[in-house]
């Protein structure tokens, strides 16, 4: 028996779904109510699998409506109900199975139980399908387990699933609350300070709005890449299981503290292409993005002290000069390290570059001092 909720303003419509529906036969109608808040309330203990939603209402949209009430069921199907039909790109934007204009022709209410019928029936059998696998003798076992997602925060922000594509989010917004839960650490953080991070600019009411249909849409393509519990929630806080998670920056966080092979230094380089988010603006970002460079730039400064080749401490060298560009010691180290190794051309192509460097930094102080 399939368990569903209905939403709308009007007490008549109510009632005559409630009517439909039992004509129709194989769906318990858990509650009917006239005010999002109240099934937002309610739903908890209700558990539907299926949602009944008008869209034009008085207290919220039900397009926004939707957003909440899928970030507590991810599972749920909805249906929208409605007298008007200019919404159906937006309410199938947001993942619905149906859209039902009023007054509700049985046949099309008929087509949208089936429908979610048929989404379930798929669902069970990709379920059952990959909760067993086969061996050599046909002989059933347990399902390897789920292999991680791969994060990369330094420089771009990019996340791959386990066979190596490319996410691609819904928004900028959605990509930043990935990586802001990411960034927590598996802590749990306020809805509230959440919103203060990524809405700053907004008033409260409009910042939920977004938080609840940016959330959807952080959870609904994790759930389609086979991640459907990754968000965590209870008591108006959201965390993140970061242990399905390996990201560029954990790795590079436990060289810096381990790290002492010139294997490991050469991993560093190649894993430190830029900066924490660097291609981001992200302002909760900017504390650790610049502990992480403090972190990056002593390490690579002892270990360009006793470094195993002249290649690699060259190179360390000069990726001190590219994070601190206006930093002369580093310049002169690199300068007198060439000449040690008899390439004097090289070390006088450092000298020039220090001089170009500090010259356009002196230019920018007289500018400065002109504009004051």
């Amino acid at each position: 028996m399939v368990r569903a909720i209905l939403i709308d303003d009007e007490e008549i419509a109510l009632d005559v779904m409630e009517i439909l529906l039992h004509e129709v036969g194989g769906v318990t109608v858990l509650g009917k109510f006239s005010l999002v808040s109240d099934a937002i309330a309610q739903v908890d203990a209700m558990l539907p699998d299926l949602i009944f939603l008008d869209i034009e209402m008085p207290e919220t949209s039900g397009l926004a409506a939707a957003a909440k009430l899928l970030e507590r069921f991810p599972d749920a199907d909805i249906v929208y109900v409605t007298a008007h039909s200019q919404y159906a790109v937006d309410a199938f934007d947001t993942k619905a199975i149906g859209y039902l204009l009023k007054p509700v022709a049985k046949p099309r209410l008929v087509a949208a139980l089936e429908r979610h019928a048929e989404l379930r029936e798929k669902a069970a059998r990709r379920a059952g399908a990959g909760s067993l696998t086969s061996d050599r003798d046909g002989a059933q076992s347990p399902e390897p387990s789920r292999r991680t997602l791969s994060l990369k925060l330094l420089e771009s922000i990019e996340l791959y699933d386990a066979d190596g594509r490319l996410f691609t989010w819904r928004t900028k917004k959605t990509k930043e609350m990935f990586v802001y839960l990411w960034h927590h650490g598996g802590t749990p953080v306020y809805r509230d300070r959440i919103l203060e991070h990524l809405w700053p600019e907004l008033d409260a009411e409009r910042a939920q709005a977004l938080f609840h249909t940016t959330m959807y849409y952080v959870r609904n393509t994790l759930k389609s890449a086979g991640y459907p519990e990754m968000i965590g929630s209870g008591d108006e806080r959201y965390w993140m299981r970061t242990d399905e998670v390996a990201c560029d920056v954990t790795r590079l966080e436990a060289l810096i503290g381990t790290g002492r092979r010139t294997s490991d230094a050469e991993e560093l380089l190649s894993l430190y292409r830029g900066d924490y988010c660097e291609t981001e603006n992200y302002g909760w970002a900017y504390s650790r993005r610049y502990e992480l460079r403090a972190a990056v730039v002593r390490h690579l400064e002892q270990w360009a002290e006793h470094a195993a080749g002249d290649s690699l401490k060259e190179r360390m060298l000069r990726k001190l000069i590219e994070l601190h560009p206006y930093e002369e010691k580093y310049y002169d180290r690199l300068a007198r390290h060439l000449t040690f190794m008899g390439d004097t051309s090289a070390a006088d192509e450092v000298d020039l570059l220090k001089e170009t460097a500090f010259r356009a930094d002196l230019g920018l102080q007289i500018a400065d001092n002109i504009r004051e």
